[in-house]
């Protein structure tokens, strides 16, 4: 048996912590409408209207809906590929990778969360962190290579310029939290699901 310190906590049997199910009070009505590109500019969302035509979300009636129903004066969002990158590191605590912290929309007078709320806010977030999301998606979608014995690894091929540093060592001076792929193309879009 391996021996704890006083303050250690075993995360196996410490409980999860109670989570309020926002996801289904989220109006899926209004999302699955939008057309998305979290990257591109605002002006350029657009939404499918009941025939499937593409308009623009800018002015549009459905900007002005709840969000949620019942609605929402408050919210948190966080970026998911960036908390399965924290959940899987494997370093210790002090050298862990530690994912964003998530965007806060809270309405303090109490009104709901509209959907232009919601979206140009988290337009905004994702755009001032897409460098981190485009690391963490690179690195959780690279390609399993079969090692011989069962155990499969991501591999990661550094260009040839990558692989020597300039200590002649072959290490990186610095702990990165993250291995490129190279799996996602420079000028790729990524659309809101």
């Amino acid at each position: 048996m391996k021996p704890r310190l006083p303050n250690e906590v075993d995360r196996e049997d410490t409980p999860d912590p109670p989570v309020v199910d926002y996801l289904n009070r989220l109006r899926d009505d209004l999302l699955e409408r939008l057309c998305w590109d979290v990257f591109g500019s605002l002006n350029d969302i657009l939404i499918k209207d009941p025939e499937n035509s593409l308009t623009s979300f800018i002015g549009a009636s459905i900007a002005s809906e709840s969000l949620a129903s019942p609605p929402l004066s408050n919210i948190l969002v966080y970026i998911d590929v960036c908390e399965e990158k924290h959940n899987i590191d494997e370093h210790e605590e002090e050298d862990r990778y530690a994912a964003l912290e998530p965007l806060i929309i809270d309405k303090e007078d109490g009104s709901p969360i509209f959907l232009h709320d919601f979206v140009s806010q988290v337009h905004s977030y994702l755009n001032a962190n897409k460098e981190e999301i485009m690391q963490c998606e690179d690195e959780l979608y690279m390609n399993p290579v079969d090692l011989g014995d069962g155990v499969k690894a991501a591999e990661v091929i550094p260009d040839d310029d990558d692989r020597d540093w300039a200590d002649g060592s072959r290490e990186d001076p610095e702990l990165s939290h993250f291995l490129r792929s190279g799996n996602i193309l420079e000028g790729s879009r990524v659309f809101f699901r």
